[in-house]
């Protein structure tokens, strides 16, 4: 007999187990929570000291704060019909609410960077997505009202520079890009024309500072090279989704789908040939993955969400589903298979170090792999989700039910590895993605997710 059947530490994963281990996470996380009256905050770095301008560390943020914790309990409420999540989501929103000093927060001093401290996963927008989807399942009108204000300060924040808005220059989804996400989420769901055209003109800014590649195609210069530990070396090009081309033309085409201005989805579709120009495929032509940057270090290939297939991929689907082109399909299937190809999620590379979280490592993976599996139906897909699954269980830390996971964030400090409680970077992604893994288990619904993540569309009835 196989010890599968007797040992339940190696039983198969079932709903019950994914949610107990979820749930032991939030035990760790609930650890680290700081009650003020129906208000509620969690330590980024619990037992360390955060410093005040660190970048994607605010407590009240989607990536690494209140915001995200937020999110992930109303998960956890959608998965389980408990009200205590539902209660624990609010008071994580009520935080970002009472911590919002108005138009105020669309500025910073910072001197690099500054358009991720204000953008949508670092600053108050990301709360106030997660506040629009309260509303939706509350009815709260405080909640509504909160996600029109941060919307209204967003667009009375932003620079006019020859009919493009911008914040601070830095258009990446990371962050001022995200804000157009977020525009037009709101224009969909509470209308508003000034939303929708506050959008396109943020979008005229990316459009306007395209580039021909020397591979064909268009690319952008979002940043310096290694911007992110200061570094600041000159030169290169990503063409990833979180600060790159697929990100990029990922925004213009959502862009498209409200306006239907022609120039957007063309300048998107340049996007994908200069990606896929520059991939590097399988000997079958079945597999791809694309390098990180295409004139430095380009031996080097993220695996994740942020400049990884996982995030490059939502692009071509974004323009699958516009277009109805199986050529962009296809090509999401092949950068799945380019993951697979590069053993992951168990074997870890230079792309895909250890980093336990949503962003960039196997936590991102698992909700990838049900997407495509719903996408496809091929159950090589679903088999590597509970792969992913097994892997982060298989990282964590576990003592007296509380579990949570340590992750080297930061690829310039490998030997750096701390316990964040985020949701992108974090166990609060850890225990989203298994999250994800049960609900899809019991009916293939999905969570409330992700704004940047077009997945959602395959589970609209």
């Amino acid at each position: 007999m196989s010890k599968r059947n007797w040992i339940k530490a190696f039983a198969p994963l079932d709903r019950q187990r994914l949610l107990q281990t979820a749930a032991e996470s939030v035990n760790w996380i609930e650890q680290y929570g700081h009650v003020d009256g129906d208000v509620e905050s969690w330590d980024v770095m619990p037992g360390k000291q955060v410093e005040k301008d660190a970048l994607l560390l605010d407590d009240a943020s989607l990536y690494a704060g209140a915001a995200g914790i937020a999110l992930l309990y109303l998960k956890y409420y959608v998965a389980t019909e408990q009200e205590k999540y539902l209660r624990k989501a609010e008071a994580g929103i009520r935080y970002v609410i009472r911590k919002y000093r108005g138009k105020e927060d669309f500025a910073t001093e910072v001197p690099f960077l500054q358009g991720a401290y204000i953008g949508y996963l670092n600053g108050p927008a990301g709360g106030a997505y997660v506040a629009k989807e309260l509303y939706k399942i509350t009815g709260e009108e405080r909640y509504k009202q909160f996600a029109l204000t941060v919307a209204d300060d967003a667009i009375e924040a932003a620079k006019d520079e020859q009919g493009a808005l911008t914040w601070y220059g830095f258009y990446g989804i990371l962050g001022e890009g995200g804000l157009i996400l977020f525009l037009l989420d709101v224009y969909n769901t509470f209308g508003g024309d000034k939303y929708l055209d506050a959008a396109a003109k943020a979008a005229k800014y990316i459009a306007d500072r395209k580039e021909d590649a020397p591979q064909g195609g268009y690319r952008w210069y979002v940043m310096d090279t290694e911007t992110f530990p200061t570094i600041g070396k000159a030169g290169g090009y990503f063409p990833g989704f979180e600060y790159g081309a697929a990100g990029c033309g990922y925004i213009l085409a959502s862009v498209y789908e409200q306006t239907h201005q022609e120039e957007y989805l063309d300048i998107a579709k340049k996007a994908a040939q200069y990606i896929q120009n520059i991939a590097d495929y399988s000997e079958d032509g079945e597999a791809a993955l694309v390098k990180y940057n295409d004139t430095y270090l380009t031996d080097l290939y993220y695996l994740g969400v942020c400049q990884g297939p996982i995030g490059t991929s939502r692009l071509f689907y974004k323009l699958y589903r516009i277009t109805g082109d199986e050529s962009y399909k296809d090509f999401v299937i092949k950068l799945t298979n380019g993951l697979l190809a590069a053993g992951a999620p168990t074997k870890h590379s230079d792309g895909y170090w250890r980093t336990n979280c949503y962003c960039c490592g196997a936590a991102g993976m698992l909700e990838h792999f049900l997407h495509v599996h719903k996408l496809t139906g091929n159950s090589v897909y679903l088999d590597a989700a509970y792969e992913a699954a097994e892997a982060i269980i298989g990282e964590s830390t576990y003592q007296h039910k509380v579990r949570n996971w340590y992750t080297s964030w930061n690829r310039h400090e490998p030997d750096r590895s701390e316990a964040y409680v985020g949701l992108y970077h974090g166990s609060g992604g850890c225990a989203a993605s298994l999250l994800a893994l049960a609900q899809y288990i019991e009916d293939k619904t999905y969570l409330p997710g992700y704004l940047e993540d077009p997945y959602q569309d395959l589970y609209v009835s």
